[in-house]
């Protein structure tokens, strides 16, 4: 079986600094997931720009495929030692993960990894290696489907150094933490926003050091396809139908027009769902063997300005009233942020013939609300493809 990945990263700037000092760099590859967390050392532009370095080098490097001493000799070689305090001018942490769950862990002067499986912080035995003049720590383990990793930089382990805990927020103090919010929550996203904001209440608002939390969680695969208009050749309708039936995933058909080609080739029957009956949006049909059934752009638009606003934002996602409402707009919205790892659109290009006036404009709005989807479903950590038919 293989994993897909699901991340997400939140940052507090050190009070005063416009710009964090630490950087958080993930790369996606056929051969897996890469993530670094480098820490500049002090604060402000200079540690912005050296810990975007670290990361950015480091993680360009290994998604090509190069090994942990040629990363750490590069930087090495591009960020020399401050003389004045004899350390390196920026910490980092690799991990490096395959679909099969083989997870490779690097760490540099930076606050040990986190990995719980489920609620339970696990024992992972650590080798010292020195590369140059580096000792660098090393890890090799094996992940499962809901086995959470934690990177944290410097500012977590510091928070409330001086005020609210005279030592900081120590690491069994995070672990702990993070144990009794797996069991109340099940949310990365919440976890991550529950590490955040206690991160900022130490800290009194006023955070004096950069902060960065950032969670990694392997899951099983989870794809949603999204069929959407009949194809522009009408001698394709079966072939479409039949690979969209036969898809393993959640199904969505989007558009009356669609819905009602699926369901004459498929043989089967559209019922009207009086439950999601709703001001603004279309209701939703029921049809056997497909997850959800909506009308087409204006569901599709109002589902894309529900992910915008989460995509942009950083709020917690399943707890909020938008996407439990029972509108087809918030169901399709639930699925591709909440539930999916991957979308596919399946895009048609035929034309309504009820507006053959306004074809063109017609089928180019489908493609930019399309691609306005898939740029905030990217940016919400989505796999995202289409194809156009």
């Amino acid at each position: 079986m293989t994993l897909y990945f699901e991340c997400c990263h939140r940052q507090l700037n050190k009070w005063g600094e416009e710009l964090c000092g630490d950087n958080v760099q993930i790369a996606r590859t056929p051969a897996g997931l890469v993530a670094v967390v480098a820490d500049g050392l002090g604060s402000g532009v200079q540690a912005s720009i050296l810990s975007t370095l670290t990361a950015k080098i480091a993680a360009s490097m290994l998604a090509d495929g190069a090994d942990t001493e040629e990363v750490i000799s590069t930087i090495a070689l591009t960020l020399p030692v401050c003389r004045r305090r004899e350390l390196a001018y920026s910490t980092i942490n690799i991990v490096r993960l395959s679909p099969q769950g083989d997870c490779y862990v690097a760490e540099f002067d930076c606050p040990e990894t986190m990995v719980f499986r489920g609620p339970k912080l696990q024992d992972i035995s650590r080798v010292e290696r020195r590369i140059g003049t580096k000792l660098i720590k090393e890890s090799f383990f094996r992940l499962a489907a809901g086995d959470t990793i934690f990177l944290l930089s410097d500012g977590v382990i510091h928070a409330g150094v001086g005020g609210s805990l005279n030592m900081g927020w120590q690491h069994a103090n995070i672990a702990t933490f993070i144990t009794k919010s797996m069991q109340q929550i099940s949310s990365l996203r919440s976890i991550v926003n529950a590490l955040y904001h206690t991160c900022s209440h130490l800290y009194a608002g006023k955070p004096g050091d950069d902060t960065t939390i950032l969670g990694i969680r392997a899951r099983e695969p989870e794809p949603v396809y999204v069929l959407t208009g009949p194809p522009i050749d009408p001698a394709r309708d079966k072939e479409i139908v039949r690979r969209f039936i036969a898809a393993t995933g959640r199904k969505v058909i989007c558009g009356g027009t669609t819905a009602q080609l699926v369901a004459r080739e498929f043989g089967v029957t559209l019922v009207t769902s009086l439950k999601s009956m709703d001001d603004s949006i279309p209701p939703t049909t029921d049809m056997r063997g497909v997850d959800l059934v909506t009308e087409g752009m204006l569901t599709l638009s109002a589902a894309l300005a529900i992910i915008r606003t989460f995509a942009a934002s950083l709020d917690d996602i399943e707890d909020s009233a938008l996407l439990k409402r029972k509108d087809g707009a918030s169901r399709l919205a639930e699925m591709l942020l909440v539930r999916a790892t991957h979308v596919h659109f399946m895009v048609g290009g035929a034309v309504n013939m009820a507006h053959l006036d306004h074809a063109t404009s017609q089928v180019s709005a489908r493609k930019r609300l399309i691609l306005d989807l898939i740029h905030y479903l990217h940016q919400a950590g989505k796999e995202v493809t289409v194809e156009y038919f």
